[in-house]
């Protein structure tokens, strides 16, 4: 008999992408699936208390290992997980969603007997016609003899598209024994090897697809040379797929050739880290400051390396050039350079020959290194806390041990935007898709890094979502900390619906539909902990209070905390400044 089958198939090539955590929560028809998982691999399975936590929890640990995995049931439970699959699709976050579904008798038993099952919506396939447009592979899983070959073909495409899949096993497979895994999976590059392509391009009769490949990528890399090079004051603004790819170390090559000043976009904060002589900051509409505004205004060739181009780029700027606002843009295999346009040119490929050109023809930097800003002042520790207060006091206490996962709203906007990461990639953000609450449970999965601490940072409104997931934190024993930053309302709804509330000594009332109910958070970590002694809670008044919670979790360096900043209902971070004042 053979001693694999097709939940241990799928469980060993997860790990062998580096997956050893699967999140889940318990449903009928995945029962059995999380049973072979707890007793016949070892992979370790995280229990959650919903499966929107589930998906965020394997979001965040995709962003840190490179994959992530969720289990769920059909129905209640693929439904509920779809917002975070759809989330992960936006942001090139590659989780593998497995569905438990029905098994091919009671499948059949809907077609021809019109017997509906309990979380089905009936007949058909509705979880592959509600993950299509978020997924890039689904296989359906219902014979074992095909579930090698289509766990592979799922995963492969995950891995080389850098998004979402989904793998519907029917319940009566789970047992079924398969043919064990063959060899290790790898990712499929979207082209062939640019010195291939560079010999099918000189063949005779040349390759025209390859010919077109090569002519567009040495017509961009020299566009970018020559303008480079005529740049009296250029400025490289770096995005997300200098992580997504694994380009840090190509463009760290570059600057080191160009010495130019750097900018992240919000997607690409702390991709390289921040200590980086070179380093200005933030360039994101009006949230860039003052500091990062002199070098952008000052520049004459903006190059943006693989910034996306998103309403966000121009936030709070009143503009008809929407997000793609850099005088060279490369980007989603394309580079726009003036009126030039190249597509099919890889950012790997393009800095690869950007770099060639230097080397061959040389460059004369005309930057000397910027001088760093000059310090906010610290806040007096009898200070009540702020939004202000509170980042510049924490901006004292992150070392590179720590990872920021940041919710969307107040808490990143004008917030942990603000914070100096030297920790590579030492930061994370759903800042495009923008779903509030994610960070919480995200937190817990980024949690898994070794030697590492999460910090989540959350709005209170955003943490009544999934806040669920600090009781999975203790269950697991996790270190993360999280701070509640308690305006008690929607504060960046309020900013987007009307800043009035927030003008110096305004008494206007906020929106109803944004103010919340006021939770004990020291309380709600007793009952979510069960009063356990790795859950840890504070209040937070005063900046001496934050100096002396920061303290106590050195202090605990094995426990979950829940931190309450309570703030006042009517701050908000002084970068948002011009937009309440505009």
């Amino acid at each position: 008999m053979a001693s694999t089958n097709v939940v241990t198939y799928l469980s060993t090539r997860l790990q062998q992408l580096g997956v050893n955590h699967l999140f889940s929560v318990p449903g009928d028809y995945t029962s059995d699936l999380l049973e072979i998982v707890d007793t016949q691999t070892s992979l370790t399975r995280i229990g959650n208390c919903n499966e929107l936590n589930a998906g965020y929890a394997a979001d965040g640990y995709a962003r840190i290992h490179g994959l992530g995995a969720v289990a769920v049931t059909t129905g209640v439970g693929s439904f509920s997980l779809l917002n975070a699959i759809g989330g992960a699709f936006v942001e090139d976050i590659p989780i593998v969603a497995i569905i438990g579904t029905l098994s091919n008798t009671k499948s059949l038993d809907e077609i021809n007997g019109a017997e509906l099952y309990h979380h089905n919506v009936g007949s058909g396939d509705a979880n592959i016609q509600i993950y299509k447009p978020v997924t890039v592979a689904f296989e359906k899983i219902s014979n074992p003899i095909n579930a090698p070959a289509q766990i592979d073909s799922a995963l492969t495409t995950c891995i080389s598209q850098k998004k979402p899949v989904a793998i519907e096993i029917t319940e009566d497979c789970y047992y079924m024994p398969c043919a064990d895994p063959v060899g290790i999976l790898s990712p499929i590059p979207s082209y062939e090897p640019i010195a291939t392509l560079r010999e099918m391009a000189a063949a005779t009769p040349p390759n025209k697809y390859a010919k077109q490949i090569v002519t567009a990528l040495d017509g961009a890399a020299q566009s970018i040379y020559k303008k480079l090079s005529a740049s009296k004051a250029p400025v490289l603004w770096i995005g997300k797929e200098i992580q997504t790819y694994s380009l840090q170390d190509k463009f760290l090559a570059l600057l080191d050739k160009i010495k130019a000043p750097f900018a992240n976009s919000l997607l690409g904060k702390a991709i390289i880290p921040e200590d980086n002589p070179w380093f200005i900051g933030l360039h994101d509409g009006v949230f860039t400051s003052a500091y990062t505004n002199q070098f952008i205004q000052k520049s004459d060739c903006l190059i943006g390396l693989g910034v996306w181009n998103t309403d966000l780029n121009q936030f709070g700027v009143n503009s008809s050039n929407l997000g793609m606002i850099s005088d060279i843009d490369v980007s989603r295999s394309m580079v726009k350079a003036g009126n030039e346009l190249y597509v099919q040119v890889s950012l790997s490929d393009l800095l690869d020959a950007l770099l060639a050109l230097i080397e061959k023809y040389g460059y004369r930097p005309v930057w000397s290194p910027p001088s760093a800003p000059t310090p906010p002042t610290p806040p007096k520790v009898s200070d009540p806390i702020t939004y202000d207060g509170f980042y510049q006091v924490l901006d004292t206490f992150i070392t590179a041990e720590h990872l920021i996962v940041a919710d969307i709203g107040l808490s990143t906007f004008g917030g942990t935007s603000s914070l100096k990461i030297t920790r590579p990639n030492g930061i994370q953000a759903q800042n495009i898709w923008a779903s509030i609450g994610w960070s919480v449970p995200a937190g817990l999965g980024a949690s898994f890094g070794e030697g590492t601490r999460t910090l989540v940072i959350v709005g209170d409104g955003a943490f009544k979502l999934t806040c669920q997931a600090v009781s999975t934190m203790v269950m697991e024993k996790r270190n993360t900390v999280v701070f509640v930053m308690n305006n008690k309302v929607y504060g960046v709804e309020q900013m987007l619906l009307d800043p009035a509330p927030y003008k110096p000594g305004s008494t206007a009332p906020f929106e109803d539909a944004n103010v919340l109910q006021q939770w004990d958070y020291v309380s709600l970590m007793n009952a979510f902990s069960n009063n356990a002694s790795n859950g840890l809670a504070a209040n937070v008044n005063t900046v001496q209070d934050l100096h002396n919670v920061l303290e106590t979790i050195n202090l605990n360096p094995d426990a979950t905390f829940l931190v309450n900043i309570n703030l006042n209902e009517r701050d908000y971070p002084s970068a948002w400044s011009q937009f309440v004042n505009k």
